[in-house]
């Protein structure tokens, strides 16, 4: 046991010291619960504004991103246990692509609608069941890409995001 744990840290660390020449921290299937104050230390003063938190046991968004990482442009978080964003997230004005996908959401989260940036959003596999299309319009008027896949959706929603005439030309919208 002692020692797959050993490796685990071994291969974070090394991923971590990949992070400082590219910018892009990949975290993915580490198995990790929570994200450790060291790896915060190891990319102190290095500028990270990719990274793939996908496929961990994560039950918390990892707060502390925000602030150590500010330059954000695009954040997975895909495949965790994860059930709100929390409002901080507004400070990266900069996220062009955000995958919260595979959660345990059962609301739009708020606090999406202060990415005026973002361009690409995966929120499929949770359980949301409406967004107000209107004020997705109004807001994230960059948005070019929203997969929607297997939430029970309602009806009503679905046709406001379908049919609304504020509805951008070049937003596809990716149901089923």
């Amino acid at each position: 046991m002692t020692q797959i744990a050993g490796k685990g840290v071994t291969q974070v660390m090394q991923r971590c010291e990949e992070a400082k020449s590219t910018g892009f921290l990949d975290l993915s299937n580490c198995g990790l619960m929570y994200i450790a104050d060291a790896i915060y230390l190891v990319l102190k003063g290095y500028q990270i504004n990719k990274c793939n938190l996908r496929s961990n046991s994560l039950k918390n968004f990892p707060k502390k991103m925000i602030e150590k990482f500010d330059n954000m442009i695009l954040f997975n978080i895909e495949g965790n246990k994860i059930s709100e964003l929390p409002n901080e997230i507004s400070k990266w004005i900069l996220l062009k692509g955000l995958n919260i996908a595979n959660n345990n959401f059962n609301e739009f989260p708020d606090v999406l609608y202060c990415l005026k940036e973002l361009t690409f959003l995966d929120i499929s596999n949770n359980s949301i069941k409406e967004i107000d299309a209107d004020r997705l319009y109004k807001e994230l008027l960059n948005l070019k890409q929203l997969y929607l896949n297997n939430n029970p959706i309602n009806e009503t929603s679905k046709h406001n995001l379908l049919n609304n005439t504020n509805k951008p030309k070049n937003l596809n919208i990716i149901f089923d």
